[in-house]
C-alpha cells in the first residue's frame, strides 16, 4: 500500500511521528505531505535514521494570509502534492489528519482522481474553523460525507461534535465513525508499572501536571487538598507545569494556610523526573474545563495512579465509571474530595485497573486500528 498523510501541524506535534513509524513497521509505504511556513522547520519530527519506505515533502508554501484565504491554500496544497508526490507515486489512499487544514486538500484529491481518504477531527477544526469561519461549512459537510472514515480522538470529543452538526449529516456519516484515541510515548509503555502501593492511611498525595491556566483548573485542585485536610487527612499536592495563574496559585495556596502542603516542581520536560514524582504520588487530578483528550492521564496511570477527570471532557467514555477513576463536576471540591476517598477505599483494584488498561494507548495497537481501516477502505 502506498499512503499519503496531509498533515499540517506535523511538525508541532510528535504523535504524528510516533504514528507513521508504528505504520512503517506494518509495512505500510507512506508519503508525508507537510505545508510549512518557514524553511527553519524542514526536517523537524522526522524519524532518524531514515526508513526507505517513508518520504517526506515539506513544503514551504504557508502565508500569514492563508488563514483567511482558505481556498487559495488549498489550491497551493493541491499543486504541490500533484507536483511532488503525485508525479512520481501511485497513491493509494490518503489520511488527512484535519478536516479543514487537511482534509480540504484530501477532498479535492478525492474529486480529480477518486483516490478514497478518512479525516481526523481536531480542535482547531472544532473550535476555531466551525465557530469562526462559517462560510466554510459547507464545505466541511462535503468533506465529511464524501471520507471514507471519520476518526474521533475520545467518546466525548465525538459526542460534542454531534451536537453541532445538522441531524441529516450525522445519520450519513455515523456509521462510518470511529473513536482512536492518540498513544502514549514508547517510555511509559516500556517502563509500565507492575504494582503501586498506596503511600499509607491517612496520608495522600495528589499530582497535578499541566499549565497554570484558567482551563487546566489548578485552583479546584488546590481547594480540595485544603478540604481533604480539613477532613484530617495528611494531604500533600505536587504540581508540575507553568503558567500565568502560578503567581495567583501561590497566593491561593498562602490564604489557605497550605503552601508547606502544595509542592509547585515548575515546567518539567524530563520524563524520567516526572516519572519519579509519579511514583511518589497516590491520584492525579486535572479537573479541566476543557480537555480534547489528555494523554497525561493515561502516562499517570501508566504509573498506577488513579484519576480524576471532568465529566464529558477528555478520557471520559473510554472507561466505567469507578474502573480507573472518577468524573467530576470541575468547580465542585466536595465532588472531587468525595471521589479521592472513593478511589483509596479500593485503590489497590483501581491503580491495578490503571496499569491494565494504559496498554491500549500503544501506539502499536492503534497503528493496526489505522492499517485496517486503510485497508478496508482502499480502491479496489
Amino acid at each position: 500500500m502506498q499512503l499519503l498523510h496531509i498533515c499540517s501541524y506535523y511538525v508541532g506535534n510528535q504523535l504524528y511521528k510516533n504514528l507513521v513509524s508504528k505504520l512503517s513497521s506494518e509495512g505500510i509505504n507512506q508519503e508525508i505531505f507537510i505545508p510549512i511556513k518557514s524553511n527553519e522547520h524542514i526536517g523537524k519530527n522526522q524519524i532518524s535514521p531514515k526508513i526507505d519506505i517513508i518520504n517526506y515533502y515539506y513544503s514551504n508554501i504557508l502565508n500569514k494570509y492563508d488563514r483567511f484565504l482558505f481556498y487559495n491554500k488549498t489550491k497551493k496544497q493541491m499543486k504541490e502534492v500533484e507536483k511532488s508526490v503525485l508525479a512520481n507515486k501511485k497513491i493509494d489512499f490518503i489520511h488527512a489528519h484535519t478536516i479543514f487544514s487537511d482534509g480540504g486538500t484530501a477532498y479535492k484529491l478525492y474529486e480529480k482522481y477518486g483516490i478514497n481518504y478518512i479525516v481526523n477531527v481536531r480542535n482547531t477544526d472544532i473550535n476555531y474553523f466551525y465557530k469562526y469561519a462559517i462560510h466554510l461549512r459547507p464545505l466541511m459537510r462535503k468533506i465529511l460525507l464524501n471520507s471514507s472514515g471519520v476518526v474521533f480522538i475520545s467518546h466525548a470529543y465525538k459526542e460534542k461534535v454531534f451536537k453541532l452538526l445538522p441531524s441529516k449529516i450525522i445519520s450519513q456519516i455515523q456509521n462510518k465513525c470511529y473513536v482512536i484515541p492518540n498513544g502514549i510515548d514508547n517510555y511509559w509503555i516500556k517502563n509500565i508499572s507492575v504494582e503501586k502501593r498506596y503511600s499509607k492511611k491517612g496520608q495522600v498525595n495528589l499530582l497535578f501536571i499541566g499549565q497554570i491556566n484558567k482551563n487546566k483548573n489548578l485552583k479546584s485542585v488546590i481547594l480540595t487538598c485544603k478540604e481533604l485536610r480539613r477532613k484530617g487527612y495528611d494531604c500533600f499536592l505536587h504540581v508540575i507545569g507553568n503558567g500565568p495563574l502560578e503567581s495567583k496559585s501561590r497566593q491561593l495556596c498562602k490564604k489557605l494556610d497550605i503552601s508547606d502542603s502544595v509542592i509547585f516542581h515548575g515546567y518539567i520536560k524530563d520524563k524520567e523526573k516526572i516519572s519519579e514524582i509519579m511514583e511518589s504520588c497516590d491520584i492525579f487530578i486535572m479537573p479541566s474545563y476543557k480537555e480534547t483528550f489528555g494523554l497525561v492521564y493515561i502516562e499517570a496511570m501508566s504509573r498506577g495512579l488513579p484519576v480524576i477527570y471532568t465529566q464529558g471532557e477528555g478520557i471520559d467514555g473510554f472507561f466505567k465509571e469507578g474502573e480507573v477513576g472518577f468524573v467530576v463536576k470541575p468547580n465542585s471540591t466536595s465532588d472531587i474530595s468525595k471521589k479521592v476517598e472513593l478511589i483509596l477505599k479500593n485503590y489497590k483494584d483501581i491503580s491495578s485497573n490503571c496499569i491494565r488498561e494504559s496498554c491500549q494507548f500503544d501506539w502499536e495497537k492503534i497503528a493496526l486500528e489505522y492499517k485496517g481501516i486503510y485497508y478496508n477502505h482502499i480502491n479496489p
